[in-house]
């Protein structure tokens, strides 16, 4: 059974139940990534890490882990993970041969495009009976929900959502 939303009213409690609801949508789409099969299978961190890499290139393990807000020992994993997988490769920094730079390999990539495919299968099952007004209407608002996480809070767009979203919302 899942979380009680409550639904009382009062002057916060729109925020209370936001901040309940955006809970619920993480618990939920963690219970949903976890009974997805993915193929290679591996961490959701992998995948997110994997995700960065296609999207903005390679890069070293201390800005992708300031990037996505991780933890340098997850991204260091996660990469070492990628690697064994043969989708992500490691190579001596062009600007400073001291450190190291992680990118996505050609294996790795059509991996992202495939689990990218599966996961856009899933949404769209259950987005079926909405509108497109309506998805596109969510999409507007959760993009602005995301934006304003970002301003005071930072973080970066690792699968290069947001350059899309925009463009969306200018047609």
């Amino acid at each position: 059974m899942g979380w009680v939303v409550d639904r009382r009213t009062g002057p916060d409690d729109e925020y209370v139940v936001l901040g309940q609801l955006i809970g619920q949508f993480h618990r939920r789409t963690q219970r949903m990534y976890q009974r997805m099969s993915f193929d290679p299978p591996l961490e959701r961190a992998a995948y997110t890490l994997l995700a960065r890499l296609v999207g903005a290139g390679p890069a070293r393990l201390t800005a992708l882990a300031e990037d996505l807000a991780l933890d340098l020992s997850t991204v260091s994993r996660q990469a070492g993970a990628l690697q064994t997988a043969g989708l992500a490769s490691r190579s001596p920094d062009p600007a400073d041969r001291r450190a190291w730079v992680i990118a996505a390999t050609e294996t790795g990539r059509e991996a992202f495009a495939r689990h990218r495919r599966s996961w856009v299968g899933a949404l769209r099952e259950l987005l079926a009976d909405w509108t497109p007004e309506e998805r596109r209407e969510f999409v507007r608002l959760f993009t602005r929900l995301n934006d304003s996480i970002a301003v005071p809070y930072g973080g970066s767009d690792p699968a290069g959502v947001r350059p899309r979203a925009r463009e969306e919302e200018t047609q």
